[in-house]
């Protein structure tokens, strides 16, 4: 299964054309579902011809993880501005992050868009390892990357970053299950999340 672009827009126009067809078939397949969206509703709202989405996804399933992908992208550079903040203080940094990802994770079209992925998911499994890899897989690493590097420049003792990062995105796992099932979302305040990060950083103490 691909998720890049059959043919990435190379001209500014198509950039937009594509970016129009991302934020229209997101709003349907969030409000109808991914299989009671059709190609002909998606270019009936955002203007243009299936040929358009043939062209640059080569199908629905591809427009729409091309979507995923999008979005995922998103998430990750928030995790890499983080880790390549100019401040050396880890603390400073990993609680930059928490802030920054709460914001992500609480938006109500990302936990809308969460619940559809959900319920796609567990209908595909071949889905569900692809948005498992260029989601939860990929910041792992990313995080993992910036773990290891503090490690190395003698900041923490962390010798299984992978491991660490997995335990570190922990944090959302109450967050993320309450959007799935539709509870009230906690507000995370600055106490909630320094508390983590200090915990967090003297598992890691040297």
């Amino acid at each position: 299964m691909k998720t890049k672009l059959v043919n990435p827009p190379n001209t500014q126009r198509a950039v937009d054309r594509c970016t129009v067809l991302f934020d229209v078939a997101t709003e349907l397949f969030i409000q109808y579902g991914y299989d009671q969206v059709s190609l002909d509703q998606i270019v009936e709202q955002a203007g243009g011809s299936k040929a358009t989405i043939y062209k640059y996804f080569g199908s629905k399933q591809g427009l729409f993880l091309a979507i995923c992908r999008d979005r995922s992208d998103q998430f990750i550079h928030q995790i890499e501005l983080a880790c390549q903040h100019e401040s050396d203080d880890i603390r400073v940094n990993l609680t930059k992050l928490l802030h920054d990802l709460y914001a992500i994770f609480t938006d109500k079209k990302s936990m809308a868009f969460d619940r559809l992925l959900m319920n796609i998911s567990s209908e595909n499994q071949e889905l569900e390892v692809e948005l498992y890899d260029q989601g939860p897989k990929r910041a792992y690493s990313t995080l993992a990357k910036y773990l290891e590097k503090m490690d190395q420049l003698g900041f923490i003792d962390c010798k299984r970053p992978t491991e660490s990062s997995i335990y570190f995105f922990g944090f959302f796992q109450d967050l993320h299950w309450r959007a799935m099932v539709g509870l009230p979302i906690e507000i995370m305040d600055n106490e909630r999340i320094d508390y983590f990060v200090e915990r967090f950083i003297r598992g890691h103490a040297i």
